[in-house]
């Protein structure tokens, strides 16, 4: 796991000032292919504490990362840590020119969004989460039951 610095306020950081030892965390290196790449996204994208986001999302603009205060101090840290991870393939992503949001697409059927899960649920059965915590963490307000399960079923969980 990581560090967490939860006493962060409102205002704009560097990744490290919030998640200062996710740098070193392996399973960037599979994410960003060189080090100076992960250096470069570890220096340059923005973090702001805002509330604008419900939880945390990358902003398709700019490609900050944006994260609501009381997510960042009251969730539980391995939701804070698979969320970041989740964030972070944002971030390649809008690096890399992808829209995060096409409108198109139901959430879970957006390959971004696919994609951004299937490296937070690699990372969260290295962690040894069981599917149903898994499956506990995929569940948020914006998406329906049926969607839930559709996303589940995509990214191999036993439903």
């Amino acid at each position: 796991m990581i560090q967490i610095n939860r006493t962060a306020t409102p205002g704009r950081y560097k990744i490290p000032d919030i998640f200062p030892d996710i740098g070193r965390n392996s399973i960037l290196g599979e994410l960003f292919e060189t080090p100076a790449e992960l250096a470069d996204v570890m220096t340059r994208t923005k973090v702001i504490i805002s509330e604008q986001p419900s939880y945390m999302k990358v902003d398709n603009a700019d490609g900050s990362i944006l994260i609501n205060p009381r997510h960042l101090m009251h969730s539980d840290a391995v939701i804070l840590y698979l969320d970041i991870i989740h964030e972070l393939v944002h971030v390649k992503q809008h690096r890399r020119g992808l829209d995060l949001y096409d409108r198109s697409k139901a959430y879970v059927d957006r390959e971004t969004e696919i994609d951004a899960y299937a490296f937070s649920v690699k990372e969260a059965r290295r962690l040894d989460l069981t599917d149903k915590q898994i499956l506990d963490y995929l569940k948020v307000e914006w998406i329906t039951p049926e969607e839930h399960l559709r996303l589940a079923k995509r990214l191999d969980l036993d439903v």
